[in-house]
């Protein structure tokens, strides 16, 4: 059986058996706040809200790769330069997720974080940030960011104590946020970062923004993207495009699963088994990648370089694994949700142990 058979198939499959949201329906996130504080919730931890930074407006950094690397090839002085005009907005998603993370943990919830969370993305939507001039690399950190500014509204959105007219404002910000990645990436489609690993970040935050907005058209958009993502990848589980990455082939195949595996979550939440598609494709792409983490040997070979790390792997890298395995108790990923726990990645939502992960880790 062919691929496109097996495509055809799997329409099928959805068509007969899958139970997307129904209009009555709220589109719901891939984490459920109440049953994380029931699992991780702890005592309180004294809070005081700290001042909202400056709102950024541009982003207008360069890359950090050098020229006809395949972006392989980080240039020190660049990536140096990088980091610290992309900082103040680094820090600003950092603060918020970790401040809405500990509205999650809170038991009993801490009203005053939820405040405080909404305060800094209220003062940032009312400045219209991150809205302004962009370099390519600027557009990049903008459609990151966009699910991070998503995921923390998400995460405090239901603490009835907030300010409803704060919160409209907020949702007014993520809604333009989110309608102009989506437009950034319908465009331009022969560009790899219309298709590679950019694509399917920018399918995730458009996605984290349709949950927060109950916005079924960029849902469907973020779906859309997703199948194109996963029709890419190959009977071996590699995908041509990171694989083009030569010495971060791993590397880039490891940072493209997050977002199809938040996204397939959100659908998964939404009556939509995405992890099914293709005959199960993504399984594929997690089965190979997770297999060159111990043996790199396979990337190397197909590739034609040794692998290297883009600095090292650690709990960020792997955080989506809490996600997977909640799922699945796939065993291959135990030793290393064991290995680094907590794990957590800002630009995946904060604290993936605490919103996805299970005390208990079987291997069978």
């Amino acid at each position: 059986m062919n691929k496109r058979h097996i495509h055809i198939l799997g329409l099928v499959w959805l068509a007969m058996f899958s139970q997307a949201p129904s209009a009555a329906d709220p589109l719901r996130p891939p984490f459920d706040v109440a049953a994380a504080r029931a699992h991780h919730g702890s005592a309180p931890r004294a809070f005081t809200c700290p001042a909202v930074p400056p709102p950024v407006s541009d982003l207008t950094f360069g890359g950090f790769y050098e020229a006809d690397s395949g972006s392989s090839v980080v240039d020190a002085e660049a990536e140096r330069r990088y980091k610290e005009d992309a900082k103040p907005f680094d820090d600003y998603q950092k603060k918020i997720a970790k401040m809405s993370d500990q509205y999650v943990a809170g038991d009993p919830p801490q009203v005053a974080v939820a405040r405080c969370v909404l305060t800094w993305l209220g003062d940032w939507a009312r400045a219209r940030a991150i809205l302004g001039i962009m370099s390519a690399q600027g557009g990049f950190v903008r459609k990151w960011g966009l699910g991070v500014i998503a995921v923390a509204y998400l995460k405090v959105r239901g603490e009835p104590t907030l300010d409803g007219g704060n919160k409209k404002g907020v949702k007014i910000w993520i809604r333009r946020l989110a309608r102009t990645v989506r437009a950034e990436y319908s465009t331009g489609t022969e560009r790899s970062s219309r298709r590679n690993n950019h694509l399917y970040w920018a399918a995730w935050s458009v996605m984290a923004a349709a949950v927060a907005l109950d916005d079924s058209d960029l849902f469907d958009w973020s779906v859309g993207r997703y199948r194109f993502a996963i029709d890419q990848i190959e009977d071996d589980g590699t995908l041509p495009l990171e694989m083009a990455r030569r010495s971060k082939a791993l590397h880039y195949h490891l940072y493209s699963i997050p977002p199809l595996v938040l996204i397939a979550e959100t659908g998964a939440r939404n009556g939509i088994d995405l992890y099914a598609e293709q005959g199960g494709a993504l399984h594929r792409l997690i089965g190979r990648t997770v297999a060159g983490l111990d043996d790199p040997s396979f990337f190397a070979a197909r590739s034609g370089y040794e692998q290297r790390w883009g600095g090292t792997l650690n709990a960020a890298k792997l955080a989506w694994m809490e996600p997977y395995y909640a799922r699945f108790k796939d065993p291959a990923v135990v030793k290393w949700i064991r290995r680094f726990r907590p794990l957590g990645h800002t630009r995946q939502g904060g604290d993936l142990t605490l919103l996805f992960g299970r005390k208990k880790l079987v291997v069978e």
